[in-house]
């Protein structure tokens, strides 16, 4: 017999409460972002239309609502409310990172670097904007401009394993190896690494020839992400470089 999904107590409360106030935009929206930290994102859905139907234009809402379409993969309803949000609100920056987020995840690169360089002309010290923005313009051939993004993401947020990879990883697009493989190692060497940021050590290792730590880095990668989208690349090139 399957079981129904239980939600802590609170949720369970904040439900309750939020069915005898169904015009409280506030209770809605909270009751939202308690569904969503569930996981359960129908009912978040549902809690943040009756905060709009509440209060009509409630950014917050709509912010939550985009982010939920973009990960239901309904990336134009999403792009209709990023849209129309940013347009009312130019220097809302946690609007403008949600939509540079929605035009990169959609391979638009060329539109998420401008969606990055909005938000850094609102809030130029911030450090996600900086990062994402660089690792953006070295992916496309632009390296000598991203790293000094790349930098200045380091000056704000030092200890930060993304920026320390995006760093890394522009000095490689740049053909600065040994200085990559600095930056990169600090990234791996923190708690919050990812296996991408494993799989960027094991090629600046490859590039400063050091194959073996190379191989023991990607499959580390491997192991923390199977699935890694890189790693085909990576087997070729481990496939013909010497032991």
């Amino acid at each position: 017999m399957r079981r129904r999904k239980q939600f802590p107590v609170g949720v369970q409360r904040a439900r309750e409460y939020a069915q005898r106030q169904p015009a409280s935009a506030p209770v809605q929206q909270y009751l939202g972002q308690l569904l969503t930290a569930a996981g359960d994102h129908s009912g978040a859905r549902q809690a943040y239309e009756a905060a709009k139907a509440a209060k009509p234009g409630l950014l917050f809402a709509d912010l939550a609502l985009s982010e939920i379409d973009t990960n239901e993969g309904k990336g134009n309803e999403a792009r209709k409310r990023l849209t129309a949000a940013v347009s009312t609100h130019p220097r809302n920056v946690s609007g403008g990172l949600l939509f540079a987020q929605l035009e990169a995840k959609e391979g638009k690169a060329a539109a998420a670097i401008e969606q990055y360089r909005r938000v850094l002309a609102v809030d130029d010290k911030n450090p996600y904007a900086l990062a994402s923005l660089a690792y953006l313009l070295a992916e496309n051939g632009q390296p000598d401009e991203a790293i000094k993004y790349a930098q200045k993401a380091k000056e704000v947020a030092p200890d930060n394993a993304e920026v320390d990879d995006t760093l890394g990883w522009t000095y490689y697009r740049k053909g600065m190896f040994a200085m990559a493989v600095t930056h990169l190692e600090s990234a791996t060497a923190k708690q919050s690494t990812t296996a991408l940021h494993k799989y960027h050590l094991a090629m600046a290792y490859l590039k400063v020839g050091d194959p073996k730590r190379g191989r023991e880095t990607f499959e580390a990668a491997l192991k923390m992400d199977p699935r890694l989208p890189e790693a085909q690349v990576a087997h070729q090139l481990f496939a013909t470089s010497p032991n």
